[in-house]
């Protein structure tokens, strides 16, 4: 690239290849924008990573890969997975994952990385008029985690009301439950619902009191964290034994932390005798549902359930890791995790039920024999062959039910019937429920019910959601009105605000508000949130200067199709979605599953009107947060306008131009631009097209006549 007109290029460094006096003074100045040459943690001059070692950045990926092992994972996603048919949700979720999940992760660690601020400051570092997008963000965060709440509620109150009819439970060593017996124990013992959201119910005493003991407890988990966190000698401790547990090769560690959970699976899933069939089942695609805006609004909102996106935590992540850490890679391996986590859950999910649901199916084609009347074409017969189940869970036989009008016989339908909604996991797991009596050992009559797989469900999903607690509390700390308080007392304000909003799904119709909760309030929200800081990041910071970035703290470069979908594609996808939820809203309205007491299974019923109406205008009041936080913060800025004219008015040149005295023949060079004050060049795209690649030499301009063509430093 050849000079522009009346100017010189000048290298960074001197003839003796050290940095230039002016580059020094240049790093001291926190307001303009950085570049490829920066400081790096120990204060060092370096352009580019150059101690990174590989087996650092993969061991902080790996731990990373904790944050998406949470209740958006292996509670949700099975039974929105199950809801469309188990191998079709699977296209839409790996095509969101990749246009939407992947660019999304890389921007929110990248961004926090680099500002080094947490999710709700961060975006007033960018713009002081973004402070609505953190205020919206602490309110969805209230929002999650009353809904995640609810979830670990309903899961101790299934444990306890367990071992109050352990009658219904098989001792240790029988056959296991029924799976109808279980979803009525589910919906009738636990949740007591009602056949209506019409009707009027008031709070439950047990459910109120299993939500004030969850968040009791996870107040008091936290409230241990954070002592633990300050006590010198168990910190002590706990970085003696992080320091023990890194020094072990890392194949040893992956092989302990990894390995064995995955492996336990897998060895159920053959042992059932139905791995094969559920893999085909999960993997049998409808084409035809791919048409539908359904599934790609549920896999974009499952996209950051599993993730953790738009939460704010990968930010804080961000934050708190080294400048230098490779986040690309990072975000591969996370992603990467996710996928193969969610694959074999489900698989594993998909394994326990299948063998009820093929039971169902038989009994419901041979129930309805009167139709097809021991047709050539479906002989009776065929329900008692060998490879009866492989065509039933690959829909090979689904065309033939429905010839024979018996399509309520197919798969897709006895799998919905069977996976029962947001209990899908208590019911798929029912079948590990045993009662283990005492008898012997007391004298009396004690028995004691035990289901493994749902305390350890239970328990992964607390850890989980104290993660996102600890890293919420965090960030309330570092906001300015909140930086007296201490971490305990916002813990306790937090956990008090989210039990107090639990509430309302503690009554009898609690099931059908926290699904219209999760579609209304939830989902619109998550998808604003994640509009606008793909926009913020790609027009307002500037996807080429977030380019820059990523080289100076990776080393790496992003190719221009990755560039095409982060500002394209991606903003796009969640445009779309908005527009379709606001189309159902408005248009269609949303439905909910009620479970009536004598089929024993769910049937969708409308949501009323006046419930929509009041979840939508919460929705439409924190969104419009948004708004008021940018035009009261313009109309601040209205007032100073006029003194700021009159101080633009009496500097000689824009952007504050200091020239040096150095006597290079009258050639100054600049030693401070302020780069929002300048104009931009006609030429700015030709300096940019090589934006995408790593530079080669770096350049400053020393301005002769003019300051207009002054665009601070050029990559080659």
């Amino acid at each position: 690239m050849a000079p522009r007109d009346n100017q010189e290029l000048v290298p960074l460094t001197d003839g003796s290849g050290r940095p230039n006096d002016d580059d020094e003074l240049e790093g001291q100045h926190t307001q303009k924008r950085s570049t490829a040459t920066c400081l790096d943690d120990n204060g060092s001059d370096s352009k580019g990573p150059t101690n990174r070692t590989p087996i650092n950045d993969m061991k902080t990926s790996m731990l990373a890969c904790q944050q998406v092992i949470g209740l958006g994972t292996l509670w949700r996603f099975p039974y929105v997975c199950l809801k469309y048919g188990g191998g079709t949700f699977l296209i839409p979720y790996m095509v969101i994952m990749c246009l939407v999940g992947y660019p999304l992760l890389i921007m929110e660690i990248g961004i926090g990385q680099k500002l080094r601020h947490n999710s709700i400051t961060i975006w007033t570092t960018i713009n002081p008029q973004l402070g609505g997008i953190g205020m919206v963000i602490c309110l969805v965060n209230i929002a999650m985690f009353c809904y995640y709440g609810t979830i670990i509620t309903w899961g101790t109150k299934y444990m306890i009301d367990m071992n109050k009819f352990p009658e219904l439970w098989p001792p240790h060593g029988q056959p296991s439950i029924d799976p109808k017996r279980s979803q009525s124990f589910w919906h009738k013992t636990v949740l007591n619902v009602t056949s209506s959201m019409d009707e009027t119910s008031e709070i439950q005493t047990v459910q109120a009191f299993s939500l004030f003991f969850t968040w009791f407890s996870l107040a008091i988990m936290l409230t241990a964290a954070w002592i633990t966190f300050k006590n010198k000698y168990i910190q002590a401790l706990i970085n003696f034994s992080n320091s023990m547990f890194q020094s072990l090769p890392f194949y040893i560690q992956i092989m302990t932390c990894v390995i064995p959970p995955f492996l336990l699976i897998v060895v159920y899933i053959v042992e059932s005798g139905y791995g094969y069939i559920s893999f085909l089942y999960i993997t049998s695609v409808e084409l035809k549902d791919l048409l539908v805006f359904p599934i790609w609004v549920d896999a974009v909102i499952q996209v950051f359930c599993s993730l953790g996106l738009v939460h704010g935590s990968w930010t804080s992540f961000g934050s708190s890791s080294k400048r230098k850490s490779n986040f690309l890679l990072t975000a591969t391996v996370v992603v990467s995790f996710s996928f193969i986590l969610v694959f074999v859950w489900t698989w594993f999910i998909v394994s326990t039920i299948i063998p009820n649901v093929l039971q169902d199916i038989k009994n419901c084609v041979i129930g309805s024999a009167y139709k097809w009347d021991n047709s050539k074409d479906m002989p009776a017969h065929i329900f008692y062959s060998n490879n009866y189940d492989a065509l039933i869970a690959s829909r090979k036989l689904d065309d033939t039910l429905m010839s024979f009008d018996v399509q309520e016989c197919n798969m897709e339908n006895q799998f919905k019937l069977a996976s029962n909604g947001i209990g899908l996991i208590f019911i798929a797991l029912g079948e590990f429920t045993t009662s283990f009596s005492f008898e012997k050992i007391t004298g009396y009559q004690t028995k004691i019910v035990i289901n493994i797989p749902q305390i350890l469900i239970l328990t992964i999903g607390t850890a989980w959601l104290i993660r996102l607690l600890s890293w919420f509390v965090w960030a309330l700390a570092e906001v300015k009105c909140l930086k007296k308080m201490s971490k305990f007392c916002i813990s306790s304000v937090l956990c008090t605000i989210c039990c107090v909003c639990g509430l309302v799904f503690t009554t009898r119709t609690g099931v059908y508000w926290l699904s219209l909760y999760n579609e209304v309030f939830i989902n619109p929200c998550l998808t604003v949130l994640a509009l606008c800081e793909v926009l913020i990041i790609v027009f307002i910071y500037g996807y080429k200067q977030f380019l820059l970035d990523i080289y100076d703290m990776t080393g790496h470069t992003i190719g221009r199709l990755s560039i095409f979908i982060w500002r394209h594609i991606t903003p796009m996808l969640l445009i779309l979605t908005f527009s379709s939820i606001l189309t159902v809203g408005i248009l269609d309205g949303f439905r909910y599953e009620v479970w009536t007491h004598r089929s024993n299974f769910l049937t969708k019923m409308r949501y009323p009107y006046w419930a929509q109406l009041i979840i939508w205008a919460i929705t439409a009041i924190c969104l419009l947060l948004i708004l008021a936080f940018c035009m009261v913060d313009s109309r601040q800025n209205l007032t100073f306008k006029f003194l700021e004219s009159l101080n633009k008015a009496k500097k000689t040149t824009c952007g504050h131009i200091k020239r040096s005295d150095s006597g290079l023949s009258g050639k100054g060079i600049i030693t401070e631009i302020d780069f929002d004050d300048c104009h931009d060049s006609e030429n700015d795209e030709e300096l940019d097209t090589s934006i995408a690649q790593a530079p080669v030499r770096m350049y400053k301009i020393e301005v002769l006549d003019s300051w207009k063509s002054a665009r601070g430093q050029v990559y080659l």
